[in-house]
């Protein structure tokens, strides 16, 4: 069932079997997988159905280091979580992701791909996603000759798109049918209460913005709060241990990482429709499928580099039906309406060019391909893992939010390694490119690669939260173990990309959810 705090009494105890903090992806997915079950469990979420402002600005935090749009942008404090904003985007981690690797301070993970890979399909399923195609299967399908890349430098793979990518329409109607899963919206979880032994959960308080507050009380707990929120909390909750739950070691908050996005520039070509054939997303059975073009890992390894991989955008031209059904669109969906004239211009528009409208609803809908315009400046574009940096870190300010919690600070740090990858990834592509006849790409575009200091400048974060309580067999270097138990705490769990020792160059939802999934099987074994 689905329930609002705001209607129980004040002062209200909630006892259960496992108690979720957070309704996002992370939290329905392990809620689910106890359905019908005799176990008994709680979903505490902050927001309520719909996105609120006053609950959203309980987010509002102080950068401290590089600019970092997302941790606004990038976080909804609502039913469903950040897959209310998202694409739906889906990617497994590589073998080499989960390896120490000699030249990634902190890299390794203490598990291995293979023993994830039973959960990485079933995390597809929950997701909705239908199989699983390489890049040379579907060109083979759609009569395309795939690009002679040179395997030791790039190669071609496809990410995988949801098409139900918000979990909380998605899964609300079996979560509101559920008669032992019950979500308890505008309930701010605000402290986790341990022992006085500091060995175990008691309970965990929480709160509405108007000053209800409750309390939660279950033989296990698991926390779904994100990258950032989830490090709060435990920061926040120092009633017992001063310095926050799973923090004897200043672990919690530190590593924070993001894959930082970079947009190099336009690539000249003499067959644009060539280049749109091999690397316009496809759409098998109506499923979205995008083409990478991906570092190779005997260049990482060859020339100590971090993993990334790459995107050819084409972009509409300025004046062209299609920019302006875009911009009118998402004014529409962000409920921009203060500039009435300008909508209108953008509707005009939008309807004055049939002819290229037609022309993307046929490649969409008929050749199953994304249907980009035939005008405009062809650019290229990377997502890089970054590496684990103690100094890269969520803290605590010494600004509150309405609830009385400490705000976060956020210094998010680039350094040379992640300045490498960059810069070796576009030289790599654009000499294949070159060798290929698929374009030019002038490097003088990119010549601020070169400066350690001006660099950043070109790099922006993805709103992908990760590594603040990371995972680590020994609680000297870790904040969960592989299980993803904190250390030292009987029953508390963490469902989050909080936990990623390592952040690879994929789309963390997946493999939280994998992760999640394994979660839940210890915790059924345990009901």
């Amino acid at each position: 069932m689905i329930e609002d705090f705001n209607g129980f009494p004040d002062g209200s105890t909630i006892t259960t079997d496992f108690c979720i903090v957070g309704a996002g992806a992370a939290g329905i997915t392990i809620a689910r997988e106890f359905l019908g079950t005799r176990s008994r469990v709680l979903v505490l979420e902050a927001g309520g159905a719909g996105s609120e402002a006053a609950t959203q600005k309980l987010y509002d935090s102080e950068v401290v280091g590089l600019p970092h749009n997302g941790i606004h942008e990038g976080r909804a404090r609502v039913f469903g979580g950040t897959t209310t904003l998202w694409g739906g985007q889906a990617l497994r981690f590589g073998d080499l992701d989960f390896q120490k690797r000699s030249w990634v301070p902190h890299s390794g993970w203490p598990i291995s791909r293979a023993e994830l890979d039973p959960y990485y399909e079933r995390a597809e399923r929950v997701m909705h996603l239908g199989s699983r195609f390489t890049y040379e299967q579907l060109c083979e399908s759609f009569g395309v000759e795939p690009p002679a890349f040179d395997s030791a430098k790039l190669y071609m793979a496809c990410s995988q798109w949801s098409p139900k990518p918000n979990f909380g329409t998605a899964y609300r109607h079996e979560l509101k049918s559920a008669h032992n899963v019950s979500v308890l919206l505008h309930a701010n979880v605000t402290a986790i209460a341990l022992n006085q032994g500091g060995t175990a959960i008691e309970n965990i308080e929480f709160r509405t913005l108007a000053g209800k507050k409750g309390t939660a009380k279950a033989r296990f707990y698991v926390v779904c709060c994100g990258g950032i929120e989830t490090a709060r909390l435990l920061l926040a909750s120092d009633g017992i241990e001063r310095q926050g739950v799973g923090n004897r070691q200043d672990l919690v908050g530190r590593y924070f990482q993001e894959h930082f996005h970079m947009t190099y520039g336009e690539v000249l070509t003499t067959n644009r429709g060539h280049l749109q054939a091999l690397f316009e997303s496809f759409f098998p059975g109506g499923l979205k499928q995008a083409p990478l073009i991906v570092l190779a890992q005997h260049v990482q390894v060859e020339r100590q580099l971090l993993d990334i991989h790459g995107t050819v955008i084409f972009e509409p031209a300025p004046d062209s039906s299609i920019a302006a059904a875009k911009t009118l669109f998402r004014a529409l969906i962000g409920r921009d309406f203060s500039d009435a004239g300008e909508l209108s211009r953008l509707a005009w528009t939008a309807l004055a060019g049939p002819r290229e409208m037609f022309s993307l609803a046929y490649r969409l809908y008929v050749q199953k391909r994304a249907g980009t315009p035939k005008r405009g400046a062809i650019l290229l574009g990377a997502q890089g893992e970054m590496a684990p940096n103690p100094d890269s870190r969520v803290m605590l300010g010494e600004a509150r939010d309405a609830l009385g919690m400490r705000r976060v600070n956020l210094d998010w740090r680039l350094g040379e390694i992640e300045r490498r990858t960059a810069c070796e990834y576009i030289r790599t592509l654009a000499s294949e490119f070159e060798r290929l006849g698929l374009g030019f790409f002038d490097l003088k575009q990119v010549a601020s690669l070169d400066d350690p200091a001006e660099w950043v400048h070109r790099a922006h974060d993805s709103a992908h939260h990760m590594g603040t309580t990371r995972m680590h067999e020994s609680p000297q270097f870790g904040v969960v173990d592989s299980n993803c138990q904190v250390h030292g705490i009987s029953n508390l769990y963490i469902g989050s990309s909080s936990v990623f020792p390592s952040c690879a160059r994929s789309n963390p939802t997946l493999t939280i959810l994998a992760l999640c999934l394994r979660i839940a099987d210890r915790l059924k074994q345990m009901a």
